[in-house]
């Protein structure tokens, strides 16, 4: 069953990774902090996840086997480029390939390992533009570090 905006929930968010330790950080970090949670262990999987429901955050992982982060960018960009503003991209990958993405269309990107205070703000700040902004671009910082 999928928790995708349940009564007493303000926000959802969607967790897209392949660690599966990772996924549980972020679901316990965001359900203490009152979100619905749903998790995805790859780009494949999230397709899924994004055709049955709408969230106000997606975290999106860049390197995960199957349908990868840079993949599901290129989807949501022809199909449902409304949604990019709600992405943030978490990577732990090289400097090389996090220059390689285009920060421009997307809420923020977070270098692994991140801080959590810093994380839970930036989830915060994208779900509630998210929210009450929903059709208009909102104000962001392209890149948190």
């Amino acid at each position: 069953m999928s928790r995708v905006d349940p009564p007493g929930r303000k926000y959802s968010a969607l967790v897209i990774d392949d660690d599966v330790a990772l996924q549980g950080l972020f679901n316990a970090l965001l359900s203490r902090n009152g979100y619905a949670v749903d998790c995805a262990p790859n780009g494949r999987a999230a397709f899924e996840y994004l055709r049955r429901g709408s969230y106000s955050v997606i975290l999106l992982d860049l390197m995960m086997p199957d349908v990868n982060g840079f993949e599901l960018l290129d989807r949501l960009q022809r199909d449902s480029p409304r949604l990019l503003s709600r992405v943030i991209v978490m990577t732990g990958a090289a400097q090389r390939v996090v220059e390689s993405v285009d920060t421009s269309r997307i809420w923020a990107l977070i270098r692994k390992p991140f801080d959590i205070n810093k994380l839970i703000g930036t989830v915060g700040a994208c779900a509630a533009a998210s929210t009450t902004h929903a059709t208009l671009p909102s104000p962001r910082s392209p890149a948190v570090a």
